[in-house]
């Protein structure tokens, strides 16, 4: 997707688009010895080549495909391996049933409709091992600060970041300017994407309420 790979080519990417390995998410892979683990929207594949440095079996799916050259260049000069797989993250994931120990996705799990999104959350449950975690980092609505322009626009300010959004519902939105600008987003509500998750089998072990996202992890029951 061209917005994706302008957003990955450029070598001074937006640290809003980087994500970082939470301290707390390392502490369960050993505490759960975790050792295969897919990595959902990988971007430029650092924290997945982070992971691979580590010792763990790392799948980095990225449906950029600057996304994936960078991450194969990073994991070359760190001489580790990392498996990628150049693919919409809303088809079908190329993994058996009960193959995986985790399954991560930092900033991605946000980029489309509600139902879409919902189906890949199925999709997830089904490669995951009983006893797997599955982490993530979402949008979350609350953290918007949202002035009505009318006609369906708002302007959310929040994080001194200045953006126009055309809402399609409540939760649904488009940018309309910025570096994502006509991507659909859907922004969870805390207790909501609890809920959705704890609803698939899952049990809730840590969440965390960031600047602009939800830190949530799940242990599939």
């Amino acid at each position: 997707m061209k917005q994706y790979d302008d957003v990955w080519k450029s070598d001074n990417i937006d640290m809003h688009f980087k994500a970082e390995i939470p301290q707390k998410m390392l502490e369960l892979f050993k505490q759960e010895h975790v050792k295969s683990i897919l990595d959902l929207g990988s971007g430029d594949g650092t924290i997945a080549v982070d992971l691979a440095k580590q010792g763990k079996i790392v799948h980095a799916l990225e449906i950029s495909n600057e996304g994936i050259e960078k991450t194969k260049a990073q994991a070359q000069e760190a001489l580790v391996s990392v498996h990628t797989y150049k693919q919409d993250m809303y088809q079908p994931l190329p993994f058996k049933n009960e193959s995986l120990d985790a399954v991560i996705a930092f900033q991605s799990l946000n980029h489309n409709i509600l139902p879409e999104i919902k189906k890949l959350f199925v999709e997830i449950t089904r490669i995951l091992k009983h006893g797997g975690l599955f982490i993530m980092k979402v949008a979350n609505f609350n953290s918007l600060n949202l002035k009505n322009l009318e006609n369906g626009l708002y302007e959310d300010s929040h994080g001194g970041i200045s953006c126009t959004l055309r809402f399609l519902d409540k939760q649904t939105y488009v940018p309309q300017d910025g570096p994502e600008k006509g991507l659909i987003h859907y922004a969870f509500l805390p207790e909501q994407l609890t809920e959705e998750i704890e609803a698939l089998g899952y049990t809730q072990i840590y969440t965390e309420i960031l600047q602009w996202h939800i830190l949530a992890m799940f242990r599939k029951n």
